[in-house]
């Protein structure tokens, strides 16, 4: 897998659990108060209330564990990008602007539109200083950018 492929599957794991999270929101939120209703013979289903709420905490429960995961991979990522010390990495060999346009569009999953707009350039730019910092990554090897 090159580097563009690793920074890729981050890019979609950090975009998929945002969408969890909304979904979880969503669950939450459904757990509301209800209308009740004091009419004889009155909903028809015979569905338990707390099943949504057993479901959301289910859920809930495996979304922490991705999360976990997640947030493990993210911090693997980052020591490429700016070393184990935080003084090292991407940044320093190749420069703080290749690092951060990596960090913001893959390990932050932000639209390139943002992106652009915290450096101060074009989207298209923002995508070329990630190829060319993938390519160096590829060359130089993450282990060791992540030492130095």
């Amino acid at each position: 897998m090159n580097a563009k492929e690793y920074f890729e599957g981050i890019r979609d794991e950090v975009a998929s659990l945002e969408k969890s999270r909304e979904i979880l929101a969503r669950l939450k939120a459904r757990e509301g108060a209800k209308a009740q209703s004091y009419t004889a013979g009155g909903g028809g289903g015979s569905c338990d209330p707390m099943d949504a709420v057993n479901g959301r905490i289910d859920f809930e429960r495996r979304l922490e564990l991705r999360i976990v995961e997640s947030n493990a991979a993210v911090d693997e990522a980052c020591a490429v990008l700016y070393g184990n010390d935080n003084h090292g990495g991407l940044a320093k060999l190749k420069g703080n602007r290749y690092a951060d346009a990596v960090c913001m569009g893959y390990c932050q999953a932000m639209p390139w539109a943002d992106v652009a707009a915290v450096m101060q350039c074009s989207p298209k730019w923002c995508r070329e200083l990630c190829n060319a910092a993938f390519r160096y990554i590829d060359a130089a090897g993450a282990a060791w950018l992540k030492e130095n």
